[in-house]
């Protein structure tokens, strides 16, 4: 595998610009917080509402939820993801107000768009595939704002306004965030393109299918 990537001489552009200040609030999303067991799953109003205290207690502008974090207790109500034991997270949650405007961290086309309308999914969504020193790689973008501002096999550039965040149904019912996602071709090839959790069992591939996405999140 090709991964880490080789990024000399790639510059990266902050998926936010110029908005985030200062270091981030990390949230405790794991069953190890008590607290995950208050949120209220089925009201986003109430969800929302309770993590953006939780933030604006800490005294930081902007957190972040970690990769590879185990949630079982936050995945409570998604009986299908519990069945599979699919509680270990894939992305890098950032976790800013509604329309918060995104900006692409480096040239892509845009591989997919969609909309997820199951409560707890991505709701809107964009993956954008990149190429880097001869590697192909994807970005997962879930909980947007819907409609879209780009189309499939869009060709967009480093610092192009491509999404904002969403709420509601664009959010999955989630709170305001996004999830950033790195996909490989293989975990494309082998259908994992909707796969925001993994398995224990297939920890030890995640590497091989979901690289670390920190790389790609400058701020």
């Amino acid at each position: 595998m090709y991964y880490p990537l080789n990024l000399n001489g790639v510059n990266i552009h902050p998926l936010f610009g110029d908005f985030l200040k200062g270091k981030p609030y990390i949230f405790d999303f794991s069953s190890n917080n008590p607290k995950t067991l208050e949120y209220p799953l089925s009201d986003f109003e109430q969800f929302n509402a309770m993590i953006f205290e939780e933030l604006d207690t800490s005294s930081h502008q902007w957190g972040i939820g970690k990769y590879l974090e185990e949630r079982k207790t936050l995945l409570r109500d998604y009986p299908n993801i519990i069945e599979e034991k699919r509680y270990y997270h894939l992305g890098l949650d950032i976790v800013v107000p509604y329309n918060t405007p995104m900006f692409s961290p480096l040239d892509a086309e845009v591989y997919k768009t969609g909309k997820e309308t199951v409560v707890g999914n991505y709701g809107g969504y964009i993956i954008l595939k990149h190429q880097i020193n001869a590697v192909v790689f994807y970005s997962l973008y879930g909980h947007l704002k819907t409609p879209h501002l780009v189309k499939v096999g869009e060709k967009i550039k480093a610092g192009q306004v491509f999404a904002h965040i969403g709420q509601e149904s664009d959010s999955g019912g989630w709170f305001c965030h996004v999830h950033l996602q790195i996909l490989t071709q293989e975990a494309i090839d082998e259908g994992y393109t909707d796969w925001g959790y993994i398995s224990p069992e297939l920890l030890p591939k995640v590497e091989t299918y979901f690289p670390s996405p920190y790389f790609l999140f400058k701020y």
